[in-house]
């Protein structure tokens, strides 16, 4: 059973680096792990055994968290400079904010350049998106969202929370969309669009007319981690281009977002629905050691455009159960984040 959206897994050029911007400017303040290890449990994904630098980090607020990866072994590809909307992958990462002014000046107060102004986007169940974007250390594009819902007072201090979206270049919106809802259970279509949208002109490269529809799992989520959201994807074509997928000829682990993953309970099950579902299984259910006490069971799958999608069964957090984790650990990690703030 696929619980929630669990992390975001990026290719970047120093852990320690990325590490201090999020923690800085994201509030991923606590760590999971860190380690260096040669993975031969990824090799089938990776094409080799590559000795990598890996750390996990999340936000005491709640929503998806965030894996960084640094080649070690090997010469790191950079994220090719020619690529946009009309190419495949992870293109973008959202994150759910509070005040979004307020998190936009704090973050100007730091020196961060925003791409665009803050921009509101209506989606079809009276909520209410008001956006900014930026791009991370490594080049990543980077959506700040402030949600908005019909009834909801106004947010009064600034917060920053964990991810909640990633934005997936796809070549044919239809076909991506019966991928997501069907076989990952994103059931729910929130936005479509069908157009030329000026205020993403920054950040899609300019004036293009583009096929966008968002959509996100409605199932609560069953598992252990309940800080983890229920999760959207926002899927984006341009009609007429043929693109390349942004990891055609680099690594898993190469500069850019590599992978999202999905927490679920029962990996084996999971996996035999998905390819009941009619998808085939790119990586079969094997044992992964993230370091510092942390290990799940994982495998893969890809969607129509060879994204990679991971689904983890979760074993330890921290060298205790994903339950008693919940229980102990993070009722101390939400009273120090009261703390420091």
């Amino acid at each position: 059973m696929i619980n929630a959206f669990q992390h975001i897994g990026l290719g970047v050029w120093n852990v320690p680096k990325t590490l201090a911007f999020y923690n800085k400017l994201f509030d991923f303040k606590i760590k999971l792990n860190d380690l260096t290890t040669a993975s031969k449990e990824m090799e089938p994904v990776i094409g080799s055994v590559e000795t990598m630098h890996m750390a996990m980090t999340m936000n005491a607020k709640g929503g998806g968290v965030l894996e960084f990866i640094e080649h070690k072994s090997s010469p790191i590809l950079p994220f090719p400079k020619d690529v946009g909307y009309g190419d495949y992958g992870v293109l973008e990462m959202g994150f759910a904010v509070k005040n979004i002014e307020g998190v936009v000046d704090s973050f100007r107060a730091k020196g961060v350049v925003f791409l665009t102004p803050i921009c509101s986007l209506q989606l079809s169940d009276d909520r209410r998106w008001r956006y900014a974007y930026l791009r991370d250390p490594n080049g990543m594009l980077v959506q700040l969202v402030e949600d908005i819902r019909p009834g909801q007072p106004a947010a009064q201090k600034p917060e920053v929370h964990g991810a909640i979206h990633v934005g997936i270049g796809v070549s044919d919106v239809k076909k991506a969309s019966d991928f997501y809802g069907k076989i990952l259970d994103f059931d729910r279509q929130v936005y479509a669009f069908d157009g030329h949208n000026p205020d993403l002109d920054p950040v899609s490269g300019g004036p293009i007319h583009m096929n966008m529809v968002i959509l996100e799992r409605t199932a609560p989520n069953t598992g252990a981690l309940k800080l983890l959201p229920q999760g959207m994807v926002k899927l984006i074509s341009v009609p007429g281009r043929k693109g390349i997928h942004i990891y055609d000829g680099r690594r898993w682990g190469d500069i850019g977002c590599m992978e999202f993953c999905l927490d679920v309970s029962n990996l084996e099950g999971t996996v035999a629905d998905v390819r009941a579902k009619g998808s085939p299984i790119y990586l079969e259910p094997c044992e992964i050691d993230m370091g510092s006490g942390s290990k799940g069971k994982v495998a893969y799958v890809r969607d129509p455009d060879g994204t990679i999608i991971e689904l983890v069964e979760v074993c330890s957090v921290a060298w205790v159960s994903a339950s008693t984790f919940m229980r102990i650990a993070v009722p101390l990690i939400k009273l120090y984040d009261r703390i420091i703030h």
